[in-house]
């Protein structure tokens, strides 16, 4: 997962696993001393994030995988009130960059790297006083690698020198590996390694027209150099302006990814259309962009089924999800386009329109629609063995002004061979996969804004095997003994 979280009072608390704006690096670096805390014997095989009791900041603590009770004797490390993670193949280590309550601006972020072995915390000197996309461990273990964007609106003088960085776990070293365009933002999510190689999604900031496309960029980790750049043709990303649109009737687009680092292959996925384009990561060459289906896009349908046009009142939206199948050879994409409507009225807000974008199974071999199923989402996951797809469905409720209302969650679960729902559990409230293991599954669900309803799930029927009740947010799951 390796993505910050937020955990500040009851609302943002209760958010589950979402993405913010995390924080850069001052590349300097000395070695800390390390702070044991008390840990039973042995690795523990699973780690559960969420928020202390105080509701401002995150924790990470050892719990039995199958009770979900905390594993007796163990003291949580502290994860501040953000942080941005990543695990090391091996299971081995938790490398996490924590932003401290009582900050503004996302200043004073540090670098920690957690044995999960010794159960030690060891608190780097490595500081971070600005922007940072990702969190990822070089296949070896010995690098951290992080992205920093360009400036963001407001902080002109962060960011100075975006780019990639690294950081040697055994030097302590922080080195910038190349420098990136400094009006070139990431995708959450949208950035992968595979070998020597390192692929990065994203959009640059600027003027919001209808063209604004995602960009792929390629960095050779090992030659320190930029490999390609691929500017993805009608695949649209950013905050942009549909064509005819009004100056301030904004959407904010973002494409479906999907990593299939196994194989070092990366898919980007158009927000509204069929369009789908494959980035050979080793290789740093692009396949397509291609249509997927020889048919009438998405948008176009989409299009006919809203209302007839009027003054945008709040920001629109698209967003896409996309998963691999472990084998590659199958990708699942879905998603939701929002759209507000409203009277010329300066006094009406607008009303949500919200139209699903049904779960489409694409072969990758040939980029043709193996079949679809009316089901949408952005929470997606697929079991280790391909044969079982997961997904979070929610229902929309239309009111007079603003947003629609979300009601309705249900985990469903589908047969990927023969495409059909296979079980569906009624949940609490908005929900998130947090985990997968081999035959089980992990879901939170996010109850009023102040507690969470865990649950462990049978992946072949949904069979509900453990269900615990947390006060606040939880936010991800870490399997530290699967890698191994």
């Amino acid at each position: 997962m390796g993505a910050t979280r937020r955990a500040s009072l009851r609302c943002a608390a209760s958010l589950l696993g979402i993405l913010v704006l995390q924080v850069a690096c001052a590349p300097t670096a000395q070695r800390a001393a390390e702070s044991p805390i008390a840990m039973p014997s042995g690795a523990p095989k699973l780690l559960l994030v969420d928020v202390d009791g105080t509701a401002t900041s995150m924790r990470m603590r050892p719990v039995d995988p199958v009770s979900l009770q905390d594993a007796p004797g163990a003291q949580p490390f502290s994860l501040g009130r953000n942080y941005t993670s990543a695990l090391s193949g091996d299971g081995r280590t938790l490398a996490a960059i924590t932003w401290p309550n009582k900050r503004t601006a996302n200043r004073g972020g540090v670098l920690h790297v957690m044995d999960l072995v010794g159960w030690t915390d060891r608190k780097t000197s490595v500081t971070f006083d600005d922007h940072v996309r990702q969190v990822l461990f070089a296949p070896d273990g010995r690098q951290l690698y992080w992205v920093r964007p360009g400036p963001m609106t407001g902080e002109p003088a962060q960011n100075p020198d975006p780019g990639v960085y690294r950081y040697d776990l055994a030097t302590d070293k922080v080195t910038r590996v190349v420098a990136l365009p400094p009006m070139f933002f990431p995708e959450f999510a949208g950035v992968g390694i595979a070998g020597d190689r390192m692929a990065i999604v994203g959009s640059s900031v600027g003027d919001p027209t209808p063209s604004r496309v995602a960009e792929v960029y390629v960095v050779d980790l090992a030659k320190n150099s930029l490999a390609a750049k691929f500017e993805l043709a009608g695949i649209r990303a950013g905050q942009l302006r549909d064509a005819g649109a009004a100056d301030d009737d904004l959407r904010n687009v973002r494409p479906a990814i999907g990593w299939d680092l196994p194989r070092g292959r990366l898919y980007v996925i158009d927000a509204d259309d069929d369009r789908v384009a494959v980035i050979d990561i080793a290789s740093a060459a692009m396949r397509g962009p291609f249509v997927v289906r020889p048919r009438a896009s998405i948008v176009d349908r989409l299009l006919g089924l809203i209302s007839s046009p009027a003054d945008a009142k709040m920001q629109s939206s698209s967003d896409r999800r996309a998963v691999v199948s472990p084998d590659g050879r199958r990708l699942y994409v879905s998603g939701l386009r929002s759209d507000f409507v409203g009277s010329a009225d300066p006094q009406d807000v607008g009303r949500e329109q919200v139209t699903p974008l049904p779960l489409q199974v694409i072969d990758t071999m040939d980029m043709t629609e193996i079949g679809r199923i009316e089901l949408a989402s952005t929470e997606l996951a697929i079991s280790p063995d391909g044969r079982r797809l997961l997904a979070v469905t929610n229902r929309f409720d239309p009111n007079s002004n603003g947003w629609a209302t979300r009601a309705g969650y249900e985990l469903r679960l589908i047969d990927t061979e023969r495409l059909t729902q296979v079980a569906s559990i009624a949940l609490e409230g908005r929900g998130k996969i947090v985990g997968l293991a081999s035959d089980t599954a992990y879901v939170a669900a996010h109850v009023e804004f102040e507690s969470t309803v865990l649950r462990r799930v049978a992946i072949t029927d949904l069979r509900m095997e453990q269900v615990r009740k947390l006060d606040g947010g939880v936010g991800e799951l870490f399997f530290p003994n699967a890698a191994r």
